[in-house]
């Protein structure tokens, strides 16, 4: 086990009915928003919940209002509040974009920013880490993990203002990852914080 394993969190989504499955309107699915950033002027990414009939019909009742962080796959809408914290960060290779969702009642939440990550950060060991050594053919290659370890010596030579908060690279579950320095921004209502070093051990 890394030093650095009970110091960074994966930022995950619960499993919980009420929460939005967020899905894409047609303009925002017709863009590559969640790797390259938008040009400068371009209309809000707008997503709404793609089970919001199914759930009337099975009498779910959504968190109403949304919660602060909202979940794209494996990337987030976040508030404004958390929004405005992260810029001053100032983190490599993210990029906060105006987004709206869109929720059941047809209300327009167009407090929300989407975070895009332009380059992943591949950090995990593959001496300590569990995975099947044979990777999906992709380029790069993207390996199923069971359990991971960080790469010690690649994190001492990386200054934290560049690994404060990324996104896992060669990984089929590329999830956001947290320094401890920073996690707490995301401690809110339909977020799991997980350690690292819990993960696959105790969750999911």
């Amino acid at each position: 086990m890394s030093t650095f394993d009970k110091e960074y969190f994966f930022i995950l989504q619960p499993d919980d009915e009420r929460l939005p499955y967020l899905e894409p309107d047609m303009d925002t699915a017709a863009k590559w928003y969640s790797s390259e950033v938008l040009p400068e002027g371009e209309k809000p990414l707008i997503f709404f919940d793609g089970f919001s009939e199914e759930k009337k019909e099975n009498n779910i009742i959504p968190i109403s209002p949304p919660p602060d962080v909202l979940f794209d796959a494996y990337d987030l809408l976040v508030c404004s509040r958390i929004a405005d914290k992260l810029r001053t960060f100032e983190i490599p290779n993210l990029a906060i974009q105006p987004a709206i969702f869109i929720d059941q009642k047809d209300e327009w939440h167009e407090n929300y920013w989407f975070l895009t990550f332009t380059e992943e950060f591949d950090c995990w060991d593959r001496e300590a880490s569990a995975y099947d050594p044979e990777p999906i053919d992709t380029e790069p290659p993207l390996y199923s993990i069971y359990t991971y370890a960080l790469n010690e010596s690649l994190l001492q030579k990386t200054p934290l203002s560049k690994r404060r908060l990324f996104k896992m690279g060669w990984s089929l579950d590329p999830y956001i990852v947290a320094h401890k320095s920073i996690v707490s921004l995301f401690c809110v209502k339909g977020v799991d914080i997980v350690p690292i070093s819990d993960y696959g051990v105790s969750y999911p």
